[in-house]
């Protein structure tokens, strides 16, 4: 019988890989006892009554994967259920209004729900082109209910996979937030993990994930880095956000110690950026844009890279990218100018301290990443490179 796990294989990225070591390990410490998560128990027909009145959302910020099974693997799962075969545990998330989002389960649910009313789950994922009706397909025992709709089916059939009881685990709206990113990540660890930017959309509402969005499908941004910065799981909007994070600062650039990255940036859509002004949006756009074409005139086309001169070309390094457009977020309109006339001595300066591997520079772009320390070495080192040529 085919598998019923919702996930489906990772896509490579194609941008550099970091070797943050324990940044990518939700480790946040936290209270078991914070932790509301409540087993219940639904009926397909009482979950698809929801879809009908928008009280299941299958397509939440951190799904972007909605409806991906071919007609075969949703088959097999219909017959699954047929043969009275338990399905694994679904998680939902609750709002505070009783509605629930899927956290665990997205592809179960859109199989069975495209076969029992197809017209729901167009509507629910704004499916393009719309889902035709689920005629079941390349069956493994109940081969004589190959090629029939759910409205074909007998009525026995019928009633079996309306009434049919799913376990699922509510992660209710109580728990704080902080504890909700630890228990999304840990839920997610098997085939396709939902990333720690995909968690933070579906955790932390607010106007930051349009804005942010809207950035990183900028053609400012895209242009900036050739469209070489994957989207599908929101690597580009985080890669943004790190720059927007360090920018909401106090003072900007510096991270407070000993945080890792997920932590950092929870803090910051949580705690700042959603206190933000129209005003205050506009002004770091700016100086975001601003940095972009200024990065590019100073390193050219080994901006955001750890290449440099003559050298092949490496890919974009987030680490590179947030630290160099953030010191030259501080720099005044003269100083940029004249790194811009000077871009061969910053080239051969950068040249000379990341080919050097025993470098801080180097060591802050090698292992924990992620970390504050990291972050601010990087930063302080980009700062050196820039006075040195300023006060030549």
């Amino acid at each position: 019988m085919a598998s019923t796990a919702s996930h489906d294989n990772q896509p490579a990225l194609d941008q550099e890989e970091e070797q943050d070591n324990e940044q990518d390990k939700i480790n946040t410490p936290f209270d078991p006892k914070q932790v509301d998560i409540v087993p219940r128990k639904f009926t397909i027909s009482s979950l698809l009554e929801r879809l009908t009145h928008s009280e299941l959302n299958l397509s939440p910020d951190f799904q972007r994967r909605a409806n991906l099974w071919d007609d075969k693997r949703k088959s097999r799962l219909i017959e699954s259920i047929l043969l009275r075969i338990p399905l694994p545990s679904f998680y939902f998330k609750e709002d505070d209004d009783g509605n629930f989002s899927v956290v665990d389960g997205l592809q179960r649910l859109c199989a069975i729900f495209h076969f029992v009313k197809y017209s729901e789950l167009n509507k629910a994922t704004s499916a393009k082109p719309p889902l035709s009706p689920l005629r079941l397909t390349d069956l493994q025992y109940l081969k004589d209910l190959n090629g029939k709709e759910f409205s074909e089916l007998e009525r026995q059939f019928q009633r079996r996979i309306n009434e049919l009881e799913i376990e699922a685990n509510v992660i209710r709206s109580t728990t704080p937030k902080e504890v909700m990113f630890n228990v999304f990540a840990r839920l997610n660890q098997g085939g396709l993990p939902l990333s720690a930017q995909e968690i933070r959309h579906a955790i932390f509402p607010g106007i930051w994930r349009e804005k942010i969005r809207d950035i990183a499908n900028s053609t400012e941004f895209k242009n900036a880095t050739e469209g070489k910065i994957p989207t599908d799981r929101q690597q580009d909007t985080e890669m943004v956000l790190r720059y927007f994070a360090l920018y909401a600062l106090e003072p900007k650039g510096q991270r407070p110690a000993d945080q890792i990255l997920d932590k950092f940036l929870n803090d910051t859509v949580e705690t700042r950026l959603n206190t933000w002004s129209t005003s205050q949006w506009e002004n770091a756009e700016k100086s975001f844009f601003n940095a972009l074409q200024f990065a590019l005139e100073i390193f050219g086309i080994h901006a955001f890279r750890k290449s440099h001169a003559q050298n092949a070309r490496t890919p974009v390094n987030r680490g590179i990218f947030e630290s160099q457009l953030m010191v030259i977020t501080l720099l005044n309109p003269s100083d940029i100018a004249k790194l811009i006339q000077s871009r061969d001595k910053v080239s051969q300066l950068f040249g000379k301290e990341i080919d050097n591997p025993r470098s801080l520079l180097s060591r802050a772009l090698r292992s924990g990443t992620g970390h504050a320390e990291s972050s601010n070495v990087r930063i302080q080192e980009f700062t050196k490179i820039f006075n040195e040529v300023l006060n030549a």
